[in-house]
């Protein structure tokens, strides 16, 4: 495929490339320009990282995966099906464990749109388990009836113990039936159910009046798959709801493990709850004491969202991590009542579209205004303010400082661009009012991509950003030269983000690219996995970096899981970077700072060989990347006279797989090599460099007066 790529452009090294002085942008690269996307109620992603072990805890009525989740999993049109366990994108943390009659087993899993994830019965015992409506969390609950003379109840599969780790069960209970009710709490090996149990405890017993119980069993004496059973002695019937099992330690109720990966990445900025979800999401629906939160279905992703991760937990991790969180704000519009896109003439986004849900309590466009104004004070506001005080009740008294606030997500399903931009100025002018130094955003694509020249002149000087979403250059280039033009001619100036960035797709592929994913059998689901995929976003990255400033972050799409679509991928087990996450771990940390002109070279995101070369940001390193998407090895001479500078020191990573289908997964990591290289160089004029086929270089060249690399 030696045509479709432009390795020839380098002559192997034998045609000379003078790197010139002139600078691409009259600002830096942004500091922030690597970020990620949190979305709750997708993916998998919060139930991952969040230590909460117990699938439906609430025993709510279950809520189907919607179409969108398989769609982008991989669809049921190519064999997704209700059996995910053989995808390879799957692990533990996709499992669906039923709450199940015990003593018993469970059935194999299947994940079906009728699916209750209850079974009721089990032989031998006579025990039944009904979701009943009430209780004291969500809509449901369960009520244990206990017809035998021996103790029987409710088990769950699916939980991985550690060893050396003890954890914390809690649940309301209340006795409907039976004398003196005795419980007690199980951990027994799934594989080894008929053994004695790795650890119980038995509880307080229940009584009429419904009470709050925890225990703590540990610590666990070896690493086990395990089944958390609850067993209430014969001839009772309980009330139960609201469980939770967690570990005793852990990173503020995240994962430790899934917070030691993100700090690899160096995030700048977290985007969270959405997304799609945020769009329908009420903040104050998750903040408090989580047993008083409303759990709420994720519209258009389908399935249940406890609202275990709100604001706070959210902001919590991003000061564990040192990112900036960037909130989305839900803006209400009367047409998300019923609709999740309510304009039946966009036929290009698919027509009038219902969601089969009554939404009242997000319509009203007004209350969406003092909705968002309280947000932001409860994020911001000073201890004195009504919801600063609610946030110094909920544990944090200091204000968090949320710099940035996207307005809503997809808007066009519901805005027409005149009532958006009136709207974000109402929105603005109430959340300034709190605080008068956030960073506001907009909608700039899809269906608002072309007009965004028109909503910039109708309310460009209430924002500060616009928040895009297509990585193609051809795109990007049209939105900087708006932007440009834009601050060219006010005083006011924006900058450009893309706060859900997908990686390039056909037709903006790499000609290369596009032929290894045919001959592959590389569907867009499938790509988003692989190291090819992960390239493509390194390139991506230094299109934005020659922009300078104006580019001030990409958030990835996604951080976790989501069929692999992600930087970390976060099982039961253990917790790891994919291939864009090892790729993202580097370039967050990249020290170019200042592009420069290379003579005779044209740089361009859909050439399969790169480079580019720029000062740090004191101008006293030279940094030169080099990206190879293509199967063929090549060199590149580059001439540094021009600079005026001498090198004698190196800094080299490279990273480099045999293929660019290669994946990083939680079944088989350590495919992509990270190769890290110090030492002395001789550099006045002409160097060569080595570019191995898919491969990411960075090499920091550096003088004797410059401090040396640690």
């Amino acid at each position: 495929m030696k045509n479709l790529t432009n390795v020839e452009e380098f002559q192997n090294g034998n045609r000379i490339f003078p790197i010139l002085p002139e600078e691409m942008a009259p600002s830096p690269v942004s500091c922030r320009l690597c970020g990620n996307f949190i979305e709750v109620g997708f993916g998998y992603q919060v139930e991952s990282m969040w230590t909460e072990m117990l699938f439906n805890r609430s025993f709510e009525k279950a809520v189907p995966i919607a179409k969108g989740t398989y769609d982008w999993f991989g669809g049921n049109d190519k064999g997704l099906g209700n059996d995910w366990t053989g995808e390879e994108w799957y692990h533990s943390s996709y499992q669906h464990n039923r709450w199940y009659a015990f003593p018993g087993k469970d059935r194999p899993e299947s994940i079906t749109g009728d699916a209750s994830y209850l079974t009721s019965r089990t032989p031998g015992y006579s025990v039944t388990l009904s979701q009943e409506t009430g209780g004291i969390h969500g809509e449901s609950c369960l009520v244990i009836n206990n017809y035998d003379t021996r103790s029987a109840g409710v088990a769950q599969d699916g939980k991985y113990l550690r060893a050396g780790e003890s954890y914390r069960f809690s649940g309301y209970f209340q006795k409907l039936a039976g004398e003196s009710v005795q419980m007690k709490v199980c951990l027994y090996e799934t594989a080894n159910l008929e053994g004695e149990p790795v650890f119980q405890a038995t509880l307080p017993q229940a009584a009429e009046e419904g009470r709050w119980l925890e225990v703590v069993l540990g610590p666990i004496p070896h690493d086990c798959w395990a089944t958390f059973a609850l067993l209430v002695s014969g001839g009772s019937q309980v009330l139960c709801d609201a469980f939770s099992f967690m570990p005793e330690h852990s990173a503020h109720g995240w994962r430790t493990d899934a917070v030691e990966a993100m700090k690899e990445l160096h995030p700048s900025v977290l985007r969270f709850p959405g997304g799609n979800f945020g769009s329908f999401h009420n903040w104050m629906d998750a903040i408090g004491p989580k047993n008083t939160r409303r759990p709420e279905p994720s519209i258009n992703w389908g399935e249940l969202n406890y609202n275990d991760v709100g604001t706070d937990e959210f902001l919590n991790l991003c000061e564990q991590v040192g990112a900036k969180p960037l909130l989305l704000v839900n803006m209400f519009h009367p047409s998300k009542e019923y609709y999740f896109l309510a304009f039946p003439e966009m036929k290009e986004w698919g027509g009038l579209q219902r969601h089969g849900y009554r939404l009242t309590h997000i319509l009203d466009k007004e209350a969406g205004i003092e909705t968002a104004r309280k947000w932001v004070e409860y994020c911001n506001g000073n201890i004195n303010t009504p919801m600063g005080k609610l946030r110094a009740r909920n544990g944090h008294p200091e204000p968090y400082h949320v710099k940035y606030w996207e307005m809503d997500n997809e808007t066009w399903r519901w805005f027409t661009k005149e009532e958006y931009a009136e709207y974000v100025r109402k929105y603005a002018e109430a959340m300034r009012s709190v605080d008068p130094d956030i960073q506001i955003g907009i909608c700039s694509y899809h269906a608002f991509s072309e007009p965004i020249g028109e909503l910039l002149e109708l309310c460009g000087d209430a924002i500060n950003f616009i928040a895009d979403r297509m990585c193609e250059p051809f795109n990007i280039k049209r939105k900087i030269k708006i932007l440009q033009e834009y601050n060219r001619t006010h005083k006011h100036q924006i900058y450009y983000t893309d706060t859900e960035a997908l990686q390039n797709r056909d037709p903006a592929l790499a000609p290369f690219t596009r032929k290894f994913y045919a001959d592959h059998g590389i569907d867009f689901c499938k790509s988003r996995r692989t190291w090819i995929y992960a390239l493509t976003m390194a390139g991506n990255l230094l299109h934005y970096e020659r922009y300078g400033g104006l580019v001030q972050f990409m958030c990835f799409n996604n951080l976790c899981n989501t069929s692999g679509q992600s930087c970390i991928e976060v099982s039961k087990q253990e917790s790891i970077l994919t291939a864009s996450g090892l790729l993202l771990k580097w370039m967050s940390q990249t020290a170019a700072a200042w592009p420069l002109k290379i003579d005779g070279y044209d740089a361009d995101s859909l050439k399969s060989v790169e480079i580019q070369a720029s000062w740090n940001l004191d101008r006293t390193e030279l940094v030169l990347d080099f990206v190879n998407k293509c199967d063929q090895d090549t060199r590149v001479t580059l001439n540094v006279t021009g600079l005026g500078r001498s090198f004698s020191r190196f800094r080299m990573l490279r990273l480099s797989a045999d293929d660019g289908d290669i994946q990083e997964t939680i079944h088989s990591h350590g495919n992509i090599r990270e190769e890290v290289r110090y030492g002395s160089i001789r550099l006045e004029d002409i160097q060569t460099f080595e570019i191995p086929a898919f491969s990411f270089t960075e090499t920091i060249l550096s003088s004797n007066t410059t401090k040396v690399f640690t």
